[in-house]
């Protein structure tokens, strides 16, 4: 959720308040870079692909880690709004056919563990 301005997310008694901005600045860089070069936007939202689950690819290929909160900011940083911020996790307009989803042209044809 947005509460006064700033994101912040509460699940179960567990308090998620970082922001993308407590990050080094070289690893904010490579994330935003990564969601500009990676996620490509369309005007309906993509109801199959959350923050949460989004965050782990951006993991997958770069080795940083952030939250989901820090994801969730650097999605808006580059210009994503949350179709529902009350949510937990997040679904926006993007295509499903952003590169960041094009596991073929990342791993080949290897068989992609789900």
């Amino acid at each position: 959720m947005i509460r006064n301005g700033r994101l912040y997310t509460n699940e179960n008694g567990f308090v998620d308040d970082w922001l993308l901005t407590s990050c080094p600045e070289s690893e904010r860089l490579i994330v935003l870079d990564w969601i500009r070069n990676n996620i490509r936007p369309r005007k309906t939202p993509l109801r199959s692909r959350t923050s949460y689950g989004m965050k782990h690819i951006l993991q997958s290929d770069t080795g940083i880690y952030l939250s989901n909160n820090q994801f969730k900011h650097a999605m808006m940083l580059s210009g994503y709004e949350p179709t529902d911020p009350n949510e937990l996790n997040w679904h926006y307009c993007i295509s499903k056919r952003s590169p960041a989803f094009d596991y073929r042209r990342k791993y080949g044809n290897r068989n992609r563990v789900r």
